[in-house]
């Protein structure tokens, strides 16, 4: 019995790939099931995302279950199984839980540290419970991963660092204000980094959205995007005077917010204050008016050293992530090992149970003259003497199945207590469970800040998923 996973994520295969294999919610109860029925495959968990599709199994034999899983993804994909099987990365046990911990924590994701990714795999596994199709040690594994990945969330600083300009600027924006909740916000300019600057803003719940553009059908469709507002470029100053926060990038050559429009502006603004974020180039505010009272400026510069800064901290906290997953790691071989005992000692508390239960009878009929008042004395004694008996093997077979050799422990006291023999397999606690993560998991360990950095757009989440017909089992 083994632990295995595939995937199939962004730095093994480009979008046009990725696309192929995508799988809507509606579908994942339909494929886990299909797996589920598969020969030799006990347990099955498929999680699906813009960025990753990934199996994560329970089998009996790894390396015909793996070509099993792979086949399945070719047809489903349709992609030529050789073709594919390049594309997908393969772990095995004690890498299976590497892998995972690292995709809950954030490590693995496109931008270190996001935190959508742990909700899409408590989605997957609900889904994967609902139909059936996990059992006792998927379950463990994928729990103790979901709280492994609150942990992180919480205990460190991985997930709060700006790592894209985007959003730093709503950083940046949150240092002025105590709260979006409320505020309007004026964007000048229709571009890419306006939109995924304003994506930021509304998830942190500003109010009102306008924006302004000299083509008037451009500030319409990113407004209609946000339900927010478009209004002509005669409309500026106007709408200064109503925004609490002002993003600018409209790639003029000259100046767009003069020292003389803002001035006006800011006089009209009846003291309230006014936070530009100018992501032009060249520059679309005039540096001087940084000086004004109430006016908070930053440019591209600012925001690009909050990112190096954040990337830096995030860089930081990954590193008391990894050991965090060593400790994770580690437990769950003690759980592992321990589960190998319960069996034997349920059996030896049987087998002693029965054993007392047959000298109470003998008792009875030698001293038929005993009322039920003693015979419960009785009973109550023979059960300490047996529990008592039992209390010190029992306790030193649970810390021998967490050493190395523990299979062997095992099946000496099997032998001893003349109990259901222990396969001969049995390992007791897995010592690559103690071990550093095994080669096939160590590209995960390389992930590179600068291709996070140019990829800081993307997302975990949000794209949507190709409508996909499910493939016939072969």
């Amino acid at each position: 019995m083994s632990l295995v996973a595939l995937s199939l994520n962004y730095r093994t295969a480009p979008v046009e790939v990725r696309e192929r294999f995508a799988v809507p919610d509606d579908q994942v109860g339909v494929l886990v099931s299909e797996l589920h029925e598969m020969q030799g495959i006990h347990e099955v968990v498929l999680l699906s995302t813009c960025n990753r599709t990934e199996l994560y199994a329970h089998v009996e034999q790894p390396e015909p279950a793996i070509a099993k899983l792979i086949g399945y993804l070719s047809r489903l994909g349709e992609m030529e199984y050789e073709a594919l099987s390049k594309l997908i990365n393969r772990y095995q046990d004690r890498g299976v839980l590497d892998h995972l911990l690292r995709v809950v924590s954030g490590l693995d994701s496109m931008v270190i540290g996001e935190t959508q990714i742990l909700g899409q795999v408590r989605h997957a596994y609900l889904i994967a419970q609902d139909h059936l199709t996990t059992g006792q040690l998927m379950n463990h594994a994928m729990r103790l991963a979901i709280s492994f990945g609150k942990r992180v969330q919480t205990e460190t600083m991985i997930g709060q660092a700006a790592v894209s300009v985007s959003y730093a600027a709503v950083s940046l924006a949150k240092k002025v204000f105590s709260t979006m909740s409320g505020k309007t916000v004026l964007v000048i300019g229709a571009g890419k980094m306006s939109e995924l600057t304003l994506t930021h803003l509304r998830a942190n719940g500003v109010a009102k959205i306008i924006v302004v553009n000299r083509t008037l059908e451009n500030a319409q469709a990113l407004a209609s995007a946000f339900a927010g507002i478009a209004r002509p470029w005669e409309q500026l100053a106007e709408s200064l005077a109503e925004a609490d926060i002002v993003i600018s990038g409209t790639g003029a050559k000259g100046y767009v917010l003069t020292e003389a429009l803002l001035t006006t502006a800011i006089r009209n603004r009846k003291r309230r204050p006014l936070f530009i974020i100018d992501i032009a180039v060249p520059r679309d505010v005039d540096p001087c008016v940084a000086q004004m009272d109430g006016l908070y400026l930053y440019d591209i510069d600012d925001l690009q050293g909050m990112v190096a800064e954040g990337f830096a901290l995030r860089h930081h906290e990954a590193q008391q992530v990894e050991q965090m997953i060593e400790d994770e790691l580690a437990t769950f071989a003690m759980w592992q090992a321990e589960q190998q005992v319960v069996p034997l000692i349920a059996e030896l508390r049987e087998k002693s149970l029965a054993i007392q239960a047959s000298v109470m009878e003998s008792l009875q009929h030698k001293l038929s003259d005993l009322d039920e008042r003693q015979l419960d004395i009785l009973r109550k004694h023979t059960s300490s003497i047996v529990n008592q008996l039992l209390r010190d093997p029992i306790a030193s077979i649970k810390e021998m199945a967490k050493e190395p050799g523990g299979g062997d422990a095992l099946r000496t006291f099997a032998r001893i207590f003349d109990l259901s023999a222990l396969p001969d397999e049995t390992p007791g606690v897995d010592q690559s469970f103690m071990k550093k993560t095994n080669a096939s998991s160590e590209p995960n360990k390389a992930h590179s800040l600068t291709q996070a950095s140019v990829l800081a757009a993307k997302s975990e989440p949000g794209e949507p998923h190709r409508t996909r017909v499910s493939p016939t089992l072969a």
